[in-house]
């Protein structure tokens, strides 16, 4: 490595660890370098803009430049680039239908993408097609994770209605089922959008903390038996985990 870079890159991530800022001689106590080095170091950041003094002149924290690359790194963000390998491998581990879908305005989901298997069975989602939230397993992952005041605008603009005998169509139950999803970090639509169908589903958060993606796999019921599911969870939860951290998400809910 080049020293002056690390040592660049640790003054940093010493910053980014203490908004209001540090002087000169608590960095060089902190990277065990002399306050000369130090300064030198600082006061190129600071040209670049990456550094910035504070109103007394006594301490330095981050500067402005950050704001402009945050935004450029999120704006060329491409969901179907980051996530389509894990996708693949995800489908490619499970046998399953792997799909990535987005909330919608209009309350809806829509699939971003869809990596086939060499099942020869017949299911509603192709790419650019939308679903309900509240009968989707991946609509249904989303919604766990909404505000409350998502929430609600769903529940007093959106009818439950039913697809299947299995779908929920009571609002208490519903909020119990999101509740569950809450606490077990996946949904399950189980014959709920289609009958027959069986799929399970992981959030997936951006660098804002925010679900508005998700992730699923899908089969038959014989084919997600309830020991299937449990083979298969940790291997879905883990690509959920991935696609959200390659997007900035730095938590762990």
């Amino acid at each position: 490595m080049i020293q002056s870079v690390d040592r660049s890159l640790q003054i940093l991530e010493l910053l980014k660890e203490k908004p209001e800022g540090m002087g000169i001689t608590e960095l060089a106590n902190k990277l065990d370098v002399a306050k000369s080095t130090i300064h030198r170091l600082v006061s190129t950041l600071e040209s670049h803009q990456y550094i910035q003094r504070s109103a007394d002149q006594t301490s330095y924290r981050l500067g402005l430049k950050f704001i402009e690359m945050y935004h450029v790194v999120v704006d060329e963000l491409n969901i179907l680039e980051v996530a389509r390998n894990v996708l693949e491998e995800l489908s490619e581990r499970t046998s399953k239908i792997a799909h990535l879908v987005m909330i919608e305005e209009d309350h809806q989901v829509i699939y971003l993408d869809k990596v086939e298997t060499q099942s020869t069975i017949r299911i509603y989602s192709r790419t650019g097609r939308k679903a309900p939230l509240h009968c989707t397993g991946v609509g249904k992952a989303i919604l766990a994770y909404s505000s409350d005041e998502q929430l609600n605008d769903f529940l007093s603009t959106k009818e439950l209605f039913k697809l299947t005998d299995r779908t929920i169509t009571d609002a208490t139950e519903f909020q119990n089922e999101l509740e569950k999803i809450r606490q077990n970090g996946f949904a399950i639509d189980d014959e709920e959008h289609e009958e027959g169908i069986r799929c399970i589903a992981v959030p997936i958060f951006d660098h804002l903390g925010s679900a508005t993606y998700a992730i699923s796999i899908t089969g038959t019921v014989p084919q997600m038996s309830e020991e299937r599911l449990a083979e298969y969870l940790p291997i879905l939860k883990q690509a959920g985990k991935e696609i959200s951290r390659r997007l900035g998400y730095k938590g762990s809910r």
